[in-house]
């Protein structure tokens, strides 16, 4: 992970206030739920046509939207297409230009149609320390895929993982080890409560995305490392 190019994406999505409430606030309640159940389509018309950068973000790294690099350097001013790019953050969109006669994939082409490479989304929580709002990163889901997850696929946050942090005890304490860290989501939780957290998986992949969610919240004293249980 570059750590510059991570630092610049985390301003962008605070300048853009990329956070739980203010995208419930733009696509509403109702679309809110449907996404809950996998579906985005309410949501994608709740924004059409928005230039709010929050609601740009959701389109592109939430609901699957295709963009040029106008429109990504519009999303992302301070890391940029470029930036985009060379993060993982995006990849050039081939469905899309395939799916087109051959003057309209030249177009796609110049323009560099691009689709989200990774899931980014905000996620709120709420524990002895008061309410907080974190970014993570991990692999695209099915319904972004459009297939089943490959075998390295990295989970963000669902049910299990909100249930087991709320089982988590929050008193104060000097180091924690979050075995089999995933996208670090559980790392940032200890992180509130302890001096020091070492966060280990045996996936590397798993490692490079807890790193960029760590990056992406400011969150400094958190130790990855490779291995098992017994390593």
């Amino acid at each position: 992970m570059d750590a510059a190019l991570a630092d610049r994406l985390r301003a962008d999505l605070l300048a853009a206030r990329y956070t739980v409430d203010r995208l419930r606030q733009l696509w509403g309640d109702d679309a809110d739920a449907a996404l809950a159940r996998g579906d985005r389509v309410p949501a994608l018309r709740a924004l059409r046509g928005s230039t709010d950068p929050a609601a740009r973000l959701a389109r592109l790294m939430l609901l699957g939207e295709p963009a040029d690099d106008a429109a990504l350097d519009a999303a992302l001013p301070t890391l940029g297409a470029a930036g985009a790019r060379a993060l993982g953050l995006v990849a050039a969109d081939s469905r899309d230009a395939d799916s087109r006669d051959a003057e309209s994939r030249d177009a796609v082409g110049r323009a560099s149609v691009s689709r989200a490479a990774l899931d980014v989304r905000p996620s709120a929580a709420i524990d002895a320390a008061g309410p907080v709002d974190w970014l993570i990163a991990s692999d695209l889901g099915e319904t972004a895929l459009g297939g089943p997850l490959p075998p390295e696929h990295v989970l963000g946050v669902g049910g299990a993982s909100i249930t087991l942090a709320g089982l988590i005890p929050t008193s104060p304490v000097e180091v924690v080890l979050d075995l089999g860290t995933g996208c670090g989501i559980q790392a940032l939780h200890a992180a509130r409560h302890a001096t020091r957290v070492v966060a280990t998986d045996l996936s590397a992949r798993a490692l490079e995305l807890a790193a960029l969610t760590l990056a992406l919240n400011g969150v400094t004293s958190v130790e990855l490392r490779r291995g098992d249980l017994y390593g």
